[in-house]
């Protein structure tokens, strides 16, 4: 019996995709030395946002355990997935989660209401930029067992021999 994983997600990298969409953006604001202040204050409210954001992020547990997976988020009820209702795997890993060494992983349900709709209408579980994602889509996968073979909709205790 594995004991439950409690992963949490990577707050750097978001506070690196802030910082770069800033620097981006400020050639373009029309500053002067009379505007600098503003600009301060405005500098300072961004990042107030962005830290609001993070402590967000780094406030929901990813819960990987023997029966499911569950999601408990900061300023919502917790979100609990069985194997049994899993369909599909997938991740994705951009350029700078790809240096930070993260990315999310997506889960496909097969009934319930996931985090996010896919373009299909399919419910999706986004365990967003979390260490390591290969690892994690390779322990779901082993933990789905004999679900991972069965047709969508129909469980392998109601399949027949």
């Amino acid at each position: 019996m594995e004991p439950e994983k409690v992963l949490r997600a990577n707050v750097a990298k978001s506070l690196v995709k802030a910082t770069i969409a800033m620097a981006i953006l400020t050639p373009f604001l029309e500053l002067s030395w009379a505007h600098i202040p503003n600009y301060l204050l405005f500098l300072g409210a961004y990042y107030l946002f962005v830290g609001v954001y993070m402590l967000n992020k780094e406030g929901t547990e990813y819960r990987v355990g023997e029966s499911g997976i569950s999601i408990k988020r900061l300023w919502r009820k917790e979100l609990t997935v069985t194997y049994g209702n899993i369909q599909g795997l997938g991740f994705s890993q951009g350029m700078l989660a790809r240096r930070f060494k993260c990315g999310t992983v997506y889960i496909e349900l097969k009934q319930g209401k996931g985090t996010h709709k896919s373009l299909a209408g399919v419910s999706v579980m986004q365990l967003r930029d979390l260490p390591d994602p290969t690892e994690l889509m390779s322990q779901i996968s082993d933990s789905l067992g004999p679900y991972a073979a069965a047709p969508a909709g129909e469980s392998p205790q109601t399949s027949s021999a």
